[in-house]
């Protein structure tokens, strides 16, 4: 029995012990499990620009002069040979119309969850320029019930949620070249990419992708549409439920229940572009379904306050310990 003890104490102690550069040494790489780390452990590999399928791109939402156009995502691996690793897909902000894949923050989290032992995807998809297919009575509900200011906006939501999901099939696709588990699935976002977070999130699997046909639009062909996933967490720094709301208007859908995936908020109280009621709208939805879900209230913040920190916590740290949690992770 002493011997047994001095054992699990050693194992307690390893992670600690040794630097992280000799840490596949020592775990087993066969476990069937995902082991991920608080602190930053491992190098992390940077696979840029790799493309997960295809979308049209028109001249106006008339859909006249069709292109197609690549979709393109970054890949951030540990530097580690373990065959579970969980996963985060990153969507940027930038309200439909512009932002990247190359936006800093996005890149540093890419990054932050890497080095701790997530494979972590950073997408592009398509934006208000590029004019992506959108079913025609999807554009009649928008043109019905948004103001005209907002309606060219708020049809670009559709391509790009229907592309956050083309990339969430294609990681399936990919499963076992970039040794992912896909039981740990989380998806996460900011501003507008918080919006397609909870909405790639909480729909169905033919939500944002059956609406169209491959005769309307053949590059659906390109997008895995066989494969289905499961996410598990979302990280939704400053966005909002709309996106979820729409389908359950649009195809008389109730997306809302215990189901849902785990949710992390986290909204600054003076935020101007996107109102903290969103926030608040989300934590009312989880507290009458009983979902799991944390709100991280930004007291005094406004829109986008990627450096807030809380007790010594990091934005990063907040969410990876509400990650391990919700997903039972095995975490040192």
């Amino acid at each position: 029995m002493a011997i047994q003890r001095i054992l699990q104490i050693i194992l307690f102690l390893i992670p600690t012990l040794i630097p992280p550069s000799f840490e596949g040494l020592f775990l087993s790489s066969n476990e069937d499990v995902s082991r991920v780390f608080y602190k930053p452990t491992y190098e992390v590999n940077v696979q840029r620009d790799v493309i997960y399928g295809y979308g049209l791109s028109h001249d106006s939402f008339k859909l006249e002069n069709p292109k197609q156009i690549p979709l393109k995502l970054d890949i951030y691996t540990p530097k580690n040979d373990f065959s579970n690793r969980p996963i985060v897909v990153l969507i940027h902000g930038g309200g439909f119309r512009g932002g990247s894949k190359e936006k800093p923050p996005f890149i540093a989290m890419s990054n932050f969850f890497a080095a701790r032992g997530w494979v972590v995807f950073n997408i592009n998809y398509r934006l208000l320029k590029d004019f992506g297919s959108v079913p025609e009575a999807w554009g009649a509900y928008v043109d019905k019930q948004t103001i005209p200011s907002k309606r060219t906006q708020n049809k670009a939501v559709y391509p790009a949620l229907r592309d956050a999901k083309a990339a969430l099939r294609w990681v399936i696709a990919n499963r076992t070249e970039y040794g992912i588990n896909t039981d740990y699935i989380t998806v996460g976002g900011g501003s507008a990419g918080a919006f397609s977070a909870v909405g790639v999130g909480m729909t169905e699997n033919d939500d944002y992708r059956d609406e169209l046909t491959v005769e309307q639009d053949p590059t659906l062909l390109s997008t895995n549409l066989n494969e289905l996933f499961e996410v598990k967490t979302i990280l939704n720094f400053w966005g909002g439920k709309d996106c979820v709301d729409a389908i359950n208007i649009f195809k008389n859908k109730q997306l809302y229940s215990k189901n849902n995936p785990s949710l992390f908020t986290a909204h600054g109280t003076n935020d101007l572009i996107v109102s903290y009621e969103k926030a608040e709208a989300l934590k009312t939805i989880y507290e009458t379904t009983g979902a799991a879900h944390v709100l991280y209230a930004l007291e005094g913040k406004g829109h986008g306050p990627w450096n807030y920190s809380e007790n010594g916590n990091s934005l990063g740290d907040l969410a990876l310990k509400f990650i391990v949690t919700q997903q039972q992770l095995d975490v040192f």
